[in-house]
């Protein structure tokens, strides 16, 4: 092993000083500077002290001698950090250098010590062990629990002016209910035994296919659980793998379910584990619990094509901490081997939803967006919906689509008292305009359009793909929808109705400061939107630069990207 340096002892003017630590959402970012040291060539990586382990540090930027690492906290070697204590390390060809805290970090931060004030030097005289309290990031499973939670709290060494990453992991074991005699006890023993027969029979079923089949074939499954049939990103990946007469060289099926919370057909609750234990490459468009729960041979491809454009809302373990988010011993999304998503920008983000590693997601642009630029399908699909949508003829067109507010579908829901239906109509009637409602798949209960308005209004919801309705729409109003990128597409105005900004951010949270990222003009009160829609007050200038950062791809070869890049062996 490398010589270890001990900064307070040998070698004092050669030094890794750490002057910044702070958090974006599970990821920990540590700046700092290397102090008498030539090269910026070296490594970095966590040492856990108790046995030596290193953990790689990838996401590494050099400016100068300064330095700004990267660290994921919830994706390490196919999971989370593991309780412990860790030394950020710096090595080189003929040194290890064991990082520290800096004066310029305590100046900056304000971090109180045991109550006191002290510096460094007061500090290594005392030989104690000094939490950096406001640098602690702490995540609490569903946001509240304090008995299962996970926490990393900065420390400066009790000998050593070293700084040690103390990591601690909670978790406490549920308590069983010793009264079981009650008919609802009972009933729930029973729902309790029926799920975990039909978990073992699947599992089963699984294991059988994936040993009969354990070389590599030519078999390509399909699946989701929250469409019905073969379309979005899925209808153009196939439709791109018969132009490239693929459909020769492998056996390609199809398993869906129009929504989560439905039951598979008989047939395939056995279908779908044989498959998923047969298939050489197993596209997925959403989270798909199934998926999540088995573990597949090596040569097996799970391929997420996510059913969203870019990365807007936090979504999977980017939601660590938050009500309805996973924690860190879930396995939900870190199967996939692949992942398909619309700009290098949103790379990041994706690996940190999924909790996989970076490398294995892959930017081509979002196979249903090819759509957008074909001008013959837009020419059909707008010539079809002026006969389905005869209330669009000769009007303007605004499309309302919000996004669901709650924790999942199972909560899912639209405040409908914050849209003055009264007010729009007025500003439809004066202004020869029409708004069709587009609400979330999510949301169960249904827009209510009274007579009076029939003139004004149209309910869409029930549209599975979204994308033909953009053609004919002029203005989009949405809040927190990723269908602001496909609409960004076409250049045209859009406005943000967030009347709940504020609880949004604390509950659900963005990739990025909202008010600055949406391409368009945020208002908080239905008094603003309509304001904004009378006086044609868009901020459309925000439209050319977010193009530009989020949607790398806008040539209509997006599928052709994906499906080359994924059967690279086997297209000739």
């Amino acid at each position: 092993m490398d010589n270890v340096v001990n900064q307070t002892a040998n070698n004092k003017e050669i030094r890794v000083l750490i002057d910044d630590i702070f958090w974006e959402r599970v990821q920990m970012y540590i700046k700092g500077h290397l102090e008498c040291i030539n090269s910026n060539k070296g490594l970095f990586k966590f040492q856990n002290k108790k046995d030596d382990k290193t953990l790689d540090i990838k996401n590494v930027q050099f400016k100068g001698n300064e330095f700004i690492c990267r660290f994921n906290v919830a994706k390490i070697n196919e999971g989370y950090l593991e309780p412990g204590a860790y030394t950020l390390n710096y090595i080189t060809e003929t040194q290890t250098y064991v990082a520290e805290i800096s004066n310029k970090l305590l100046k900056n931060k304000g971090n109180k010590f045991n109550q006191y004030d002290k510096n460094l030097e007061e500090i290594k005289k005392q030989k104690k062990t000094y939490l950096l309290k406001s640098l602690s990031k702490e995540f609490k499973k569903n946001g509240k629990s304090n008995k299962n939670y996970f926490a990393v709290r900065p420390e400066i060494e009790n000998s050593t002016n070293a700084i040690i990453f103390n990591v601690i992991y909670m978790k406490q074991k549920e308590s069983l209910n010793s009264e079981v005699d009650s008919a609802f006890s009972l009933g729930k023993i029973k729902k309790k035994v029926l799920f975990e027969i039909r978990e073992s029979l699947f599992k089963s079923i699984f294991s059988l296919s994936k040993l009969v089949h354990f070389k590599k074939g030519k078999t390509i499954l399909f699946t989701s659980e929250s469409r019905g049939s073969l379309s979005g990103n899925f209808l153009y990946i196939y439709n791109e793998m018969i132009r490239q007469n693929l459909q020769h060289k492998f056996k390609i099926y199809k398993i869906f379910k129009p929504h989560i919370s439905d039951r598979y057909k008989f047939t395939d609750k056995f279908k779908l584990p044989y498959l998923l234990g047969k298939s050489d490459f197993i596209f997925v468009d959403d989270y798909h619990p199934t998926v999540n729960k088995v573990k597949f041979r090596k040569t097996q491809e799970i391929i997420q094509v996510w059913h969203a454009v870019g990365a807007f809302k936090t979504i999977g373990y980017s939601r660590i901490g938050k009500k309805g988010g996973p924690f860190f011993d879930s396995t939900g999304h870190r199967n996939y081997t692949k992942v398909y998503v619309s700009s290098s920008s949103t790379i990041p983000m994706y690996a940190e939803a999924f909790g996989i590693d970076e490398s294995k997601v892959i930017a081509t642009g979002v196979p249903r967006t090819d759509m957008l630029f074909d001008k013959l399908y837009e020419e059909k699909t707008i010539s079809k919906l002026k006969k389905e949508l005869p209330i669009i003829n000769g009007k303007k067109v605004i499309l309302f689509a919000p996004t669901f507010r709650g924790d999942g579908h199972r909560s899912a829901f639209y405040p409908f008292s914050n849209i003055h239906f009264g007010r729009l109509a007025n500003y439809c009637r004066n202004h020869n305009a029409v708004v069709l409602f587009k609400m979330h798949p999510f949301i169960k209960e249904k827009i209510k359009i009274c007579e009076e308005y029939e003139d004004c209004f149209k309910d869409i919801s029930e549209y599975r793909e979204i994308n033909d309705i953009l053609f004919i729409s002029d203005i989009l109003v949405s809040d927190y929808s990723s269908l602001i990128y496909e609409f960004a597409s076409f250049k045209r105005p859009m406005l943000f109705y967030a009347f709940d900004l504020e609880n949004y951010t604390l509950t659900r949270d963005f990739y990025e400061s909202y008010e600055s990222f949406v391409p368009g003009k945020i208002v908080k009160s239905f008094d603003e939107l309509i304001d904004a829609l009378d006086n044609e007050d868009f901020e459309s200038e925000k439209v050319a630069q977010f193009l530009g950062k989020h949607l790398q791809h806008q040539d209509g070869l997006a599928s052709q990207r994906l499906v080359n890049d994924v059967f690279k062996n086997d297209i000739s």
